[in-house]
């Protein structure tokens, strides 16, 4: 099973160079090259060249099946109830703000990033109608943070599976903290946003017109989300304490059975089956360069314990912590993995190759401890850094620059910065 899943695993490498951007060749190529010179210096045979590929193909199995979670919202038209939601008795911009965070909240902690584009498509014609000064601004803010809160607790999230993969930590044990640390982000999102940003305008003619075009209630289509989401956490947990699979292999094996006996309570169980095959035969060729820099990064990442250097990455990490102490060196790690993601490096790419050099009972930190500053520095990431994929998909929907939004973030990744920091403290 092994030697196929390395032959699968590099022919989908020489599949997506051709057909990858420039920069992510020239990662991917970093990786193959640095992995393979480990190698060398090692003395491997080609069997452990061939061997090494494979490494992080879990994880693009998780993100091949993950989207199929938005096709019974789709099918069910819940948008819709989002947009109808949004269009309720709200006095102005700071209760639309809240309103909005919260439902893009809900909706990342089962759908993953299919959650942004839906909140989105919702939002800009309310907002049109709104009377905010930076509408554009005020929808790619208030989606991404709201999306990028839950990834550091729900069972969909690539990062909590990868960290824990790699740390071998139960989710269930970080699951209080992470939730708790994810509620109260979301509630100093809505004073930060009342203090620099709401304006207390009142609500446009346009909106009343919305209102009235559109009068069927809401609640009973939202309410069905939510048991959806309750039902698939449960399901997960259940499924990962029985079996002991691991978070990822029981979302991946879960997530397309949950999806269609969803669309078939709702009435759709035809309809899934042509929703999910376009929507796999779309998108599956679009990634290219998730194959091809998630199989390079984990080729780097076997090649670095194979050879032994993942060691010496750990010497270099346990002395930096004897320097430092174990409070700085942790609260250095969020700030070090945002510039690393201004410099290219995704966030669970990163997340992977730490796992790997990172060892808590070697460098003395506690495991949680250390998970849930891999896992925060990773949310910081997708909130503020150019390359993490959220920001990338934003842009590709508004064609604002990523480095743009980015700053159009910044206040909001501060605070959650802060907190971050005092979780780690407390911890």
């Amino acid at each position: 099973m092994g030697s196929l899943l390395s032959a699968l695993s590099l022919l989908a490498v020489l599949g997506s160079l051709p057909a990858s951007g420039w920069v992510t060749r020239l990662l991917a190529t970093l990786f193959l090259v640095s992995g393979s010179w480990m190698l060398f210096q090692h003395g491997a045979s080609w069997l452990d060249y061939f061997g090494a590929f494979g490494e992080m193909a879990y994880l693009l199995a998780l993100f091949v099946v993950l989207p199929v979670c938005s096709v019974p919202v789709k099918l069910g038209g819940y948008s819709q109830a989002i947009q109808t939601v949004l269009l309720g008795r709200i006095g102005g911009a700071f209760q639309l703000n809240c309103l909005v965070t919260t439902l893009a909240y809900i909706c990342g902690s089962f759908m993953s990033l299919a959650a942004v584009p839906i909140m989105m498509a919702s939002m800009e014609p309310v907002v049109r109608a709104y009377p905010i000064q930076h509408k554009e601004r005020f929808i790619a803010v208030s989606t991404a943070y709201g999306y990028a809160l839950p990834i550091l607790w729900t069972p969909v999230s690539g990062v909590v599976g990868v960290v824990l993969y790699t740390l071998h930590v139960e989710w269930l044990m970080l699951f209080p903290v992470l939730f708790a640390l994810s509620i109260v982000c979301l509630l100093a999102n809505w004073l930060i946003y009342y203090f620099i940003e709401a304006d207390g305008g009142t609500v446009a003619a346009e909106v009343a017109n919305l209102r009235e075009s559109d009068a069927a209630s809401p609640l009973p289509r939202l309410l069905e989300m939510v048991l959806a989401i309750v039902l698939l956490i449960v399901g997960l947990a259940l499924l990962e304490y029985w079996l002991h699979l691991g978070l990822i292999t029981a979302v991946t094996l879960l997530v397309i059975p949950f999806a269609l006996a969803w669309s078939l309570v709702i009435g759709r169980g035809q309809a899934f089956y042509a929703e999910a095959g376009m929507q796999m035969a779309t998108r599956l060729p679009r990634m290219a360069d998730q194959f091809l820099i998630f199989l390079s990064a984990g080729f780097f990442a076997r090649a670095m314990h194979l050879s032994g250097f993942d060691h010496t990455a750990n010497l270099l990490f346990l002395h930096w912590h004897e320097d430092l102490g174990t409070i700085p060196f942790l609260l250095l790690m969020p700030p070090m993995a945002l510039l690393a993601s201004f410099l290219g490096m995704h966030p669970l790419v990163m997340m992977a190759l730490l796992g790997e050099s990172l060892k808590p009972e070697v460098l003395g930190i506690n495991s949680t401890q250390l998970a849930v500053t891999m896992i925060g520095s990773a949310v910081l990431t997708y909130m503020a850094g150019p390359f993490s994929g959220t920001l990338g998909l934003v842009q590709s929907i508004n064609h604002v620059s990523t480095f743009r939004l980015s700053l159009w973030n910044a206040p909001y990744a501060l605070g959650y910065l802060l907190l971050l920091a005092v979780t780690i403290v407390l911890l």
